[in-house]
């Protein structure tokens, strides 16, 4: 075979390789990562001029795919993953044996790797963009259930506020007119229970308000007057 008869192969292979891949992209699904490496790796292992000696490694975040593992001290060429112009791993080739030393790289396997990897970082960027668009979803769900069950609570403290408020202030009024000790002591538990329950009630409706975004001064005076004045028959009895 004579020199441009194997530049000509060595260029089919790459060519070949490249539709490879582009057909692997288009079938990947973002769940299998690690298999879309494994495949792209092999791909690009036969495209190089000595595949049964090159091996490829394709690495990405915390993701690590190799064809095999080799020599660190043997000949490589290697091209980074850019993701968004960041770069977030690489794909590398390898000579596995030392017999290749005196054998360079081609300058068209570093393109292919290049094309690669490119081909590879708009892809990751694609998976990304998929990962990123579930979870604002699934957060918009979440905060869709937040809202309903806001709505839900506070529908609920107040149906139960109303009676609580009754039987509260009956019982504070009965207080005064019962003489026996062991109504007396009934009555208590009840002002005792009603005034538990309302504090539950409260802490729902703290639940189900719209917290504010940023502190603000407010006159205290007001609020404090309302409560001793809603208060007072419990400390008068105290």
């Amino acid at each position: 075979m004579n020199r441009t008869e194997y530049a000509l192969q060595e260029r089919i292979k790459e060519l070949t390789c490249l539709y490879e891949v582009s057909s692997i992209i288009v079938n990947a699904n973002y769940e299998q990562i690690e298999a879309v490496f494994y495949a792209i790796s092999h791909s690009l292992k036969k495209a190089f001029q000595y595949p049964e000696h090159t091996e490829i490694n394709i690495k990405y975040d915390t993701t690590y795919v190799a064809t095999a593992n080799i020599n660190t001290d043997l000949p490589s060429i290697k091209v980074p993953i850019k993701l968004f112009n960041v770069k977030n791993g690489s794909i590398q080739a390898k000579y596995n044996s030392k017999e290749l030393l005196e054998h360079p790289f081609l300058k068209e396997e570093q393109q292919l790797l290049q094309s690669v990897a490119l081909k590879l970082g708009s892809l990751l960027e694609r998976f990304q963009i998929i990962k990123n668009e579930a979870a604002l979803k699934r957060q918009m769900e979440h905060n869709d259930r937040l809202t309903i069950l806001g709505e839900i609570t506070a529908g609920i403290a107040h149906e139960l506020n109303t009676p609580l408020a009754n039987i509260l202030g009956f019982a504070e009024l009965l207080e005064s007119k019962i003489t026996e000790k062991d109504d007396k002591n009934d009555l208590e538990k009840i002002i005792h229970s009603a005034m538990y329950s309302r504090e539950v009630v409260k802490k729902l409706m703290f639940f189900a308000c719209e917290m504010p975004q940023e502190m603000t001064t407010v006159n205290m005076v007001p609020v404090i007057k309302d409560a001793l004045s809603l208060l007072s028959p419990t400390f008068e009895k105290k």
